[in-house]
């Protein structure tokens, strides 16, 4: 398949990251869309690299196998799946619908039916994440409560409280066993679920929902992970909300040290436009990526090195700095205080993202479209010589 086209944009004043990879980002390409009738609501890929999953607004899942473009339906949701993962053996699949409930599916069944149903939450189950055992679910819903799950039998094992607005995200951590949750306002707090409390809190407010003009919550994050190492949470969403309903507000990706606690940096666009940021990934190699869907109907993937340390002091929320005055402004990090950072490379997507997730070998970017379109993108792996060439598609 020929690649398609799209602008493709390195920052010349910021260099690349460290050679700590066999892959170059700066030379993504798209490679393969598989279609859909209804816009893509998330989307993952499964352990084993065969399968990726979307969530669609016709309210079903969808499977595609990568290689051969074989659509499945998966049926069952009464409304919007916006969050899935995996077991870790890679044979379970469990969705958390915004009609409260959280269901499992046999990953590579022929014809993939539910195995079991959780009613996980009153309203809304936004997140569902299993632990790194495979044994327990975490979720977190619309009746602001952050519960624990045995995988296995649907029971509930622990139930925790202290969000005063909706979260949007919840994660075991991959080796110290705490739970981190966030809200919509963008309050980060940590939890220790064997003693049943609350260990830190962690204001990523910046990242926030709340449109002053209509005074409205139209919720901050959007997506969460954390590196492979567990040592930085990446949290990604909206800032500088001028008018939610009309698109206007900034995307960003808040990253927070773990040991610390703190929050390090904010990653920005080169250039502002308006939009979302639906998707944030920690890639194996140091760098990180965000999926962002644009106001006028566009999208990108942005490449940040938190590790460049290539910042800018200046408040995130001020609109009218140009990427000329960034580039003046750079500054060494303050003692306390986030730095801002630009991406190294911007990559233009055809169509708003929505969602996104990276095969096993971290090589490819798959994307969930609101055109319908699954999207696959590659990055190059690079040459002897240092240059980067596409890997066999």
């Amino acid at each position: 398949m020929t690649p398609q086209e799209t602008d493709s944009q390195t920052n010349s004043d910021v260099s690349p990251p460290p050679s700590t990879s066999s892959i170059d980002p700066t030379k993504i390409h798209h490679i393969a869309d598989h279609k859909h009738e209804r816009p893509l609501t998330t989307c993952r890929v499964d352990p084993s690299g065969k399968f990726a999953f979307a969530g669609a607004e016709d309210l079903n899942v969808y499977r595609w196998d990568l290689e051969s473009g074989e659509k499945t339906v998966l049926a069952g949701h009464q409304s919007w799946v916006r969050s899935m993962d995996f077991s870790p053996d890679g044979q379970w699949l469990y969705t958390a619908g915004w009609e409260g409930q959280i269901r499992s599916w046999e990953v590579a069944a022929e014809s993939p039916v539910t195995l079991n149903v959780i009613q996980a939450h009153r309203g809304c189950a936004r997140w569902v994440q299993s632990s790194p055992c495979g044994q327990m679910l975490t979720t977190c819903g619309n009746d602001k409560r952050i519960r624990v799950w045995d995988a296995a039998s649907g029971k509930q094992i622990v139930e925790l409280s202290g969000h005063r607005r909706h979260p949007y995200a919840v994660l075991f951590h991959p080796t110290d066993g705490h739970l981190v949750s966030e809200d919509l306002m963008g309050i980060i707090r940590v939890w220790d679920p064997q003693q049943l409390i609350e260990t830190n809190l962690i204001d990523a407010s910046v990242m926030t929902g709340y449109d002053n003009k209509f005074a409205a919550d139209m919720g901050g994050a959007r997506d969460m992970c954390f590196s492979s190492d567990g040592s930085t949470l990446a949290c990604a969403g909206i800032t500088a909300v001028v008018n939610s309903f009309a698109g206007e507000q900034d995307p960003i990706v808040v990253l927070v040290d773990w040991q610390s606690k703190a929050v390090t940096h904010y990653l920005k666009q080169t250039e502002r436009k308006a939009g979302i940021m639906w998707g944030v990934r920690c890639h194996p190699a140091g760098f990180v990526v965000g999926a962002v869907a644009l106001q006028g109907g566009g999208g990108q993937l942005l490449f940040w090195q938190p590790a460049a340390s290539h910042a800018t002091n200046a408040p995130v929320n001020e609109s009218d700095q140009t990427a000329g005055d960034q580039q003046a402004q750079t500054a060494p990090e303050l003692a306390g205080e986030p730095i801002e950072l630009k991406p190294y490379h911007t990559f233009a997507l055809p169509n708003c993202a929505r969602g996104m997730d990276f095969t096993s070998d971290a090589r490819r970017v798959v994307i969930a479209h609101a055109n319908g379109n699954l999207g696959v993108y590659e990055m190059a792996e690079k040459t002897d010589d240092g240059a980067a060439e596409p890997t066999a598609s």
